[in-house]
């Protein structure tokens, strides 16, 4: 099983997306004659997936009209609503379900009770979710990590995980999309940091590459717009597709090109 990019299913299955700078909010879902999800533009983008799926699960369960605030803001009876639980239970299995975070490792040939803290760093790269997100997941839906494992990971500092999957200080968001990424697009925001595979070739203007080495090419998103990477040697590419940062607006237009000055 292959992971899902949220924003094109919800889209797909008939509803609208859109992001709105709202900072007092995770996200909305309306039940209107389209149903509509709103997700905050102002969240960190494994976040904003998270939001969506939830949002989703709302429509699918028939929950009518909800708004979620922060969740570090929620009311304790929001906390504890049963449909609440039961979106987030959605949200979850939607995201990762078993046998796609199993596949996540296995291919790369990582066994989660031994995986470093940037193996699960870059299985959820691949999956569209946050770092901890997916550690919390495997513990507590999954019970593919232990009590202590998840907790010795969920300890571990993302900026510095960043920094050693980048060989380097990593002041922004680094995707970690490898040989063994598949099915879904790579989505990016501007100047999100992107570690692909070496000798990696790009194909569009919307990312250009920063540095090349034995083990990986970093490319750097620098444009909206869609293109794609390549590499002729294992065979293998993907889809890279920018929007801006912080975008405002329909999900399904986050990715058109800006016009340059002077075209028509």
């Amino acid at each position: 099983m292959d992971p899902v990019c949220i924003y094109d299913l919800a889209e797909r299955l008939g509803l609208e997306v859109r992001f709105w700078d709202v900072p007092s909010m995770e996200g909305v879902y309306c039940c209107a004659a389209t149903p509509t999800i709103v997700v905050s533009s102002l969240r960190p983008p494994g976040r904003q997936a998270f939001t969506c799926a939830h949002e989703l699960g709302h429509h699918v369960f028939g929950h009518g009209d909800q708004f979620d605030e922060l969740v570090d803001d929620r009311s304790k009876a929001r906390r504890l609503d049963p449909k609440e639980f039961q979106a987030d239970c959605f949200a979850g299995a939607l995201l990762m379900p078993r046998p796609a975070v199993s596949r996540g490792f296995s291919v790369r040939g990582w066994e989660p009770a031994t995986c470093p803290p940037e193996g699960f760093y870059v299985v959820a790269s691949w999956l569209g979710v946050g770092y901890t997100t997916l550690i919390q997941h495997m513990h507590r839906a999954l019970g593919m990590l232990e009590g202590a494992r998840a907790e010795e990971l969920r300890r571990r500092n993302v900026a510095a995980i960043r920094a050693r999957l980048f060989d380097g200080k990593c002041a922004g968001n680094l995707i970690v999309a490898d040989a063994r990424w598949s099915s879904r697009a790579i989505d990016g925001q501007i100047a999100d940091l992107v570690l692909l595979p070496p000798h990696a070739r790009l194909e569009g203007r919307c990312a250009e590459i920063r540095k090349r080495g034995d083990t990986a090419t970093v490319a750097e998103a620098v444009r909206v717009g869609i293109g794609r990477v390549v590499t002729e040697a294992s065979d293998w590419s993907a889809y890279l597709r920018v929007s801006r940062r912080s975008y405002v607006g329909r999900a399904k237009y986050r990715f058109e090109e800006d016009v340059d000055d002077g075209e028509s």
